[in-house]
């Protein structure tokens, strides 16, 4: 029965989990069960007996030259580095809580090595490798989450193609003889149209019998642009798409052409029961009531794909388009309709870059014409005010900084609010600074979007104006110390209550990240607001090597998956307002170990960026 046991709590152990049936047994049947009391302090380097601890219970700490470096807790190990010799530095392991655990004698460890190449493999890893490995070990044992399969395993309808000289009634028949219930129409300057069932039956409805064989019609019925998905996508990006366009198709595409149709219907019949259902309940909503329910399901929704392996800004993606369609719907219920077409509404900071999943404030602002009338400037003060309530309501905290619409700071006519960028220009200061990378972030979410660009370009020929912002910009970057030791080790906080040992993970790692990416956007001219995109561009633009550009987004995504799993947990906790620290004891050894791994190219981006920007003398 121990021997079941050990096997047991073994595969449950990446990278032990790698090995093959066998393989496991065997060094589960080498182990031995060791009891080290509270205090107890092991010396592996010097040891004449090598093993690795794997934690049954209790909690373990390692200090090198008296500094904390790492924790170890419930199947966390350690011993490895030093019976692989990849360490320079003596370290002590002291129990912090009385420590049940396994141990693993070294010669079998090694014959394991040497006998599977994954399993030594993860022990000389990058970090991409390692990152890729655990989504796809998470995903393969969650494959019925239907939304993390391709678009090509979902029905897909043939595809129907006319030029623009066909007549209805050639549409009619061939969507007929495929049973299809969409067209594409190729038009002679290169543009392509679509053509749907629900076009062809209000034309038989409005138009009389001899109209279905003209053949110029189809120049004004056809539908454009046509929203396209590859046949390898995600079918999560699909629905994601569809959502944002609020559209009922695609037209599925392989790398050479179009090959067919996806439609909402054949795309939501894989997802009956799944948690994709909860896109549609945002258009259903028609009051405040129905938007104040479907906060608690995005939450659930959030939490179901996290632990389904999905990668944090997949995910967030998907969330910003369902709190931007939320947003959407709160000003129509709100704004009256005199003023639709006299405002242009924004979302900034994380929101603004498709970045926020947990609800954590709201950053946003409004701009209006600068014709309103005095009437219809009172009318906007008491629109703002009851959208910021109402965005309270359905679990948007107010920002701690006031960055609001209800702020008039930030409610201004086209005029002012250029008029307020170059205020920021001409007197620098910190406030100054991070208002204007707040603005940088901005993406409009109603009205018109090109009042937002005009401001945005204003900022940015600004910043060409005076060559000395970038650098004092950039500074802010390096403002949080990366939470690393010289050691390589983590360095915590303690926290008062229960001691735990938290690091703040947005400052160490995941600020300096984003705010540097931005200033290299910002230099670079680059449009796009979410992080992710803007690496790819800098990537494109050759700022970044490949290889660099892939490892800096990953560890972004990493540390951005702990800080939500962190989240998630405070709010099971009944945190109402979750914060940005992580608990290391929570964390498992190969997630400290990437931990420590991603705090270092965070380091390495620092550097990179006093290089870049010339902040040696600032810094």
């Amino acid at each position: 029965m121990a021997v079941t046991q050990q096997r047991e709590f073994l595969a449950q152990i990446t990278p032990f989990n790698l090995l093959a049936q066998d393989q496991l047994n065997d060094l589960a049947d080498s182990m031995d069960i060791a009891y080290l009391p509270t205090h107890t302090q092991l010396k592996l380097k010097d040891s004449e007996s090598s093993f690795i601890y794997l934690i049954i219970k209790g909690e373990v700490s390692e200090s090198q030259d008296n500094q904390t470096v790492a924790h170890y807790s419930v199947r966390g190990f350690f011993g490895d580095a030093e019976i692989l010799d990849k360490t320079d530095h003596h370290s002590v392991y002291e129990v912090t809580e009385e420590t049940i655990a396994y141990t693993l004698p070294k010669k079998p460890f090694l014959n394991a090595i040497e006998a599977n190449s994954q399993f030594s493999g993860f022990f000389n890893a990058s970090i991409v490798d390692k990152l890729n490995r655990i989504h796809e070990s998470i995903q393969s044992a969650t494959s019925t989450e239907v939304m993390m399969d391709t678009v090509c395993s979902a029905h897909i309808q043939e595809l129907v193609v006319v030029n623009e000289h066909a007549s209805m009634l050639d549409v009619s028949k061939k969507m007929v003889d495929v049973r299809a219930d969409a067209c594409l129409v190729e038009f002679e300057n290169d543009e392509v149209g679509i053509v749907t069932s629900t076009d062809v039956l209000k034309f038989v409805a409005n138009e009389s019998p001899e109209q279905l064989l003209r053949k110029d019609l189809l120049t004004q019925i056809a539908s454009k642009p046509v929203y396209s998905v590859h046949e390898y996508d995600f079918l999560f990006n699909a629905l994601l798409k569809m959502t944002r366009y609020q559209i009922d198709r695609l037209v599925v595409r392989n790398d050479q052409e179009f090959i067919g149709f996806l439609t909402n219907k054949d795309l939501m019949s894989l997802f009956a029961n799944q948690s994709g259902l909860v896109l549609l309940k945002v258009d259903q909503a028609r009051t405040l009531d129905d938007l104040i329910l479907i906060g608690p399901q995005i939450d659930q929704l959030i939490g179901n794909l996290n632990r389904k392996g999905i990668k944090t800004h997949y995910i967030a993606k998907l969330v910003n388009e369902l709190h931007r369609k939320m947003v959407v719907k709160l000003i129509d219920l709100l704004l009256p309709s005199s003023l639709s077409n006299k405002v242009c509404i924004f979302v900034m900071g994380s929101e603004g870059r498709s970045e926020q999943v947990i609800r954590t404030d709201q950053d946003n602002g409004l701009i209006y014409s600068d014709d309103l009338t005095e009437d219809e400037v009172q009318q906007l003060d008491c629109f703002a005010d009851e959208f910021t309530q109402a965005m309270q309501a359905i679990g948007f905290p107010p920002c701690p900084g006031n960055i609001m619409l209800s702020n008039p700071y930030w409610r201004l006519t086209r005029k002012a609010f250029k008029a307020r960028i170059e205020e920021w220009f001409k007197q620098p200061s910190e406030q100054n600074f991070m208002h204007a990378s707040i603005l940088i972030d901005a993406e409009s979410v109603y009205g018109p979007h090109e009042w937002l660009d005009t401001v945005k370009n204003r900022l940015n020929s600004l910043q060409e104006a005076y060559p000395v912002f970038l650098r004092h910009f950039a500074i802010a970057a390096l403002q949080f110390n990366t939470p690393i030791g010289f050691f390589g080790g983590l360095v915590v906080d303690k926290n008062d209550q229960d001691k735990k040992a938290l690091i703040d993970i947005k400052k160490g790692g995941i600020f300096p990240i984003v705010h540097g990416i931005r200033c290299y956007a910002l230099e670079k001219g680059i449009e796009q607001t979410n992080t992710h995109w803007r690496i790819k561009a800098l990537m494109d633009q050759g700022v970044f090597k490949k290889e660099f550009g892939v490892e800096l987004g990953e560890t972004l995504n990493y540390l951005n998956t702990l800080r939500l799993e962190s989240m998630l947990k405070q709010l099971s906790d009944g945190t109402t307002m979750p914060n940005n620290k992580i608990s290391v004891s929570d964390l498992s050894h190969m997630q400290q170990d990437i931990l420590k791994q991603s705090f270092s190219v965070v380091d390495k981006f620092k550097k990179r960026l006093i290089q870049h920007f010339n902040l040696q003398e600032m810094s």
